[in-house]
């Protein structure tokens, strides 16, 4: 098998995201507005290349962002806290993602909370963010 590109990794990721229940659409940019929520999108962070004699490493870092409606504070953040634990969780249970690795792994790693505005719409957002590491 060759190695996956940031394309496939992107996929898979938006796979084992696309089990959590309850998101109302992914998508692979920022987008200018929202009409559903809660909507997670993803961001390229950054990739680092590695080499070990013969073997190349690439670890990739993306922002997966979760947006919620912020009108009522109580009501966007019992909207929220389920998705704290269910979103890591959606890749560690699949760190392969769905095959397309088959050396090295998929997790998320970091998680916060933040206001954030779209198309003029302020939003409370959850941003975590993943690292894969492909060989």
């Amino acid at each position: 098998m060759t190695r996956p590109t940031y394309e496939d990794v992107l996929d898979g990721l938006h796979e084992c995201l696309g089990t959590v229940e309850g998101i109302a659409a992914i998508l692979p940019y920022e987008p200018t507005s929202v009409h559903a929520f809660p909507l997670l999108y993803s961001m390229f962070d950054s990739m680092e290349i590695t080499r070990t004699g013969q073997v190349q490493g690439r670890t990739y870092r993306t922002l997966h962002r979760l947006v919620f409606r912020w009108q009522d504070n109580e009501q966007a953040l019992l909207e929220m806290i389920p998705f704290v634990d269910a979103i890591p969780d959606a890749v560690e249970v699949d760190k392969h993602l769905g095959g397309r690795i088959d050396s090295g792994l998929a997790v998320i790693d970091e998680g916060e909370a933040m206001f954030v505005e779209i198309g003029g719409t302020e939003c409370l957002a959850l941003d975590f963010y993943s690292t894969v590491l492909v060989k």
